[in-house]
């Protein structure tokens, strides 16, 4: 790298922790502040900032490895979380909305009442706080360490994640919510542009759209089925299995997390509904900029040799053709999804351990000062956590799949539980805890244990994932009915603020009849039309980009249709809440964490 790159890193580090030091004051208002950015940020800057979050340097790296290792087929592993949004937009950003907590763990007050709830709530703070953010930062800044190692020529991991948590560090703690969705949005357009530049010079360089594709169908141990967006689904083979395990179990969820968070930072509901809608797009299209080098790198570098790996394969792609000056600005523009990804989890784990564990069951009556201390104190215990874990990972994708191994069945029970009046506290504490227990599992049974002729470790991930779950339910939900019901004096209490619909037969009819209920009769019609908008959209691009351009067109179409349904539905819904007084400002004043019963 140049003086001119360097000088261009450089000034990005100044200018992000600039944006920490001029919000921290506004940060430093309470908890809210800090949390929420106080509510009052526009749609448009939530959908960036969930954009921005969602890629972080790890992600470009990631497509490029499983594109390498199992071809475009295993994209679907990452589109499929779209399915969440996609519900999310018609479902949870308004229920999220009228929740109106800090925090996903501070839901389970609210629909559970008792001890179990108060242990479901620290519990879940826990491993979402700790567990699931430490693990996420971990592999993040592992790829952002390989980047730092293939890029500067340090070659010291230690170091290279130094780097990366000293500014990361600064820049969180004092900005709060507001600088992470301020940097946010000035991240969002360095790194697309940064990323879609990347491409093109790289597609250029090798000659061309077709002579990629060519060199990847001829690469040893490649070759077409690389290429293949959808397996044959004429025939019931593996691949097909493995693509309807990802769209019937990984599809679930309600869109909770930082995602729920940024929800709760709109101002109203209306912007939460725009705010995830565009997020739901772009989750869609975005991967395909990666897809085009990750494609690159299997025809310059069929096989890759230690010290890398395929993980390496992206930073070696920008080695190979970027010149002085586009080499720091694309390692800015990693730097920046780091940094947007690192933040945002620094603040979303600080506030499960301030709001769910420290002020819940610690220290209960404080100054917003002695808060704000212990906040700052949380992220940076965060930081160290995570920056310790980096040593123990060697890949992306085997962290990420451990991620999906701890949350098996939770994803399920976290719908049931906004519309089926039986889900009970007990009923989440035992999905949790029987996801840690098959997470574990999966690690110590042996190649001893052998299913359709294949050792255990050889087993597809997406089929272990299949196994546990039929596991996981059917014992949760006997758990379920073995257990006590919440009181209906707690179930009408949830039901009249958050108004879900679904199946609440131990309430009156008049509750039940309350107006705005999120579930309607068009709600089939409208979710189909979201998913022909987003996945249109995305194969759409991928078809072109495989130069199939009659497939590219149809996909289109069926995009546009799915366009008009969405259009239809945000015309015909946001008027009708806004009759019904259901997009009015909270009334929740700046307060900065509810006080909870006992």
């Amino acid at each position: 790298m140049s003086t001119l790159d360097y000088g261009i890193i450089v000034a990005y580090m100044l200018f992000a922790l600039g944006v920490g030091l001029f919000f921290s004051k506004k940060a430093s208002q309470g908890t809210e502040s800090y949390f929420l950015g106080g509510r009052s940020l526009p749609w448009w800057m939530i959908g960036i900032s969930m954009v921005a979050t969602s890629f972080a340097s790890d992600t470009p790296l990631w497509t490029t490895e499983v594109i390498r290792t199992d071809g475009l087929q295993r994209l679907w592993w990452v589109l499929i979380a779209v399915m969440t949004l996609i519900v999310g937009i018609f479902l949870f950003s308004r229920l999220w909305r009228r929740a109106e907590i800090v925090t996903d763990a501070e839901f389970y007050e609210l629909r559970y009442e008792g001890k179990s709830a108060a242990f479901l709530r620290g519990f879940r703070a826990f491993m979402s706080g700790i567990v699931q953010n430490v693990v996420t930062m971990g592999w993040v800044m592992f790829a952002m360490s390989s980047i730092i190692t293939v890029m500067t020529g340090i070659q010291n991991q230690w170091l290279a994640v130094g780097i990366c948590v000293a500014v990361a560090l600064t820049y969180a703690t004092f900005s709060g919510f507001y600088g992470v969705v301020v940097t946010d949005s000035v991240q969002f357009f360095l790194a697309i542009g940064s990323m879609l530049a990347l491409a093109v010079i790289a597609v250029h360089n090798v000659g061309g759209m077709e002579k990629v594709l060519a060199g990847v169908a001829a690469a040893p141990g490649y070759g077409p089925e690389t290429l293949m967006i959808f397996p044959d689904l004429t025939t019931f083979d593996m691949a097909t299995a493995k693509l309807l395990i990802i769209i019937l179990v990984f599809a679930w969820g309600d869109a909770s997390g930082y995602n729920m968070q940024r929800m709760s930072a709109c101002r109203n509901e209306r912007d939460a509904v725009k705010a995830t809608i565009f997020y739901a797009i772009f989750q869609t299209i975005r991967p395909w900029m990666w897809v085009v080098v990750g494609l690159v790198s299997i025809v310059l570098f069929p096989t890759i040799s230690a010290p890398y790996t395929d993980t390496h394969a992206y930073a070696l792609v920008m080695d190979r053709y970027l010149g002085s000056g586009l080499r720091g600005l694309l390692v800015v523009s990693f730097l920046a999804a780091f940094m947007s990804t690192i933040d945002t989890h620094l603040n979303w784990g600080a506030s499960y351990l301030m709001v769910d564990v420290y002020q819940r069951f610690i220290k209960k009556e404080a100054s917003q000062k002695h808060y704000m201390i212990a906040t700052k104190v949380a992220v940076v215990l965060l930081m160290g956590a995570a920056a310790a874990v980096v040593p123990l990972l060697n890949s992306v994708t085997k962290a990420m799949e451990l991620m999906a191994m701890l949350m098996i069945g939770s994803g399920i029970i976290a719908v049931l539980r906004w519309f089926w009046w039986r889900i009970n506290a007990y009923t989440e504490i035992s999905a949790i805890i029987l996801g840690l227990v098959m997470g574990v599992t999966n690690f110590l049974l042996p190649d001893s244990v052998v299913l359709w002729g294949m050792p255990w470790s050889a087993v597809p991930f997406e089929v272990k994932i299949a196994l546990f779950t039929v596991v996981v339910l059917p014992i949760t939900l006997i758990v379920t009915f073995l257990t006590p019901p919440v009181s209906t004096a707690k179930l009408e209490a949830f039901y009249r603020k958050v108004r879900p619909g679904g199946f609440w037969s131990v309430l009156s009819r008049d509750v039940r009849n309350l107006p705005g209920k999120a579930i309607g009769p068009t709600l089939i019609i409208d979710v189909i039309g979201a998913i022909l908008m987003c996945y249109g959209l995305s194969l759409a691009i991928g078809y072109a980009i495989l130069l199939k351009f009659v497939h590219a067109v149809v996909w289109l179409l069926l995009a546009t249709l799915g366009v008009v349904i969405v259009a239809k539905w945000f015309r015909r819904e946001v008027p009708r809440l806004e009759r019904e007084g259901l997009l009015a400002a909270p009334s929740r004043p700046e307060q900065a964490i509810r006080n909870v019963e006992s």
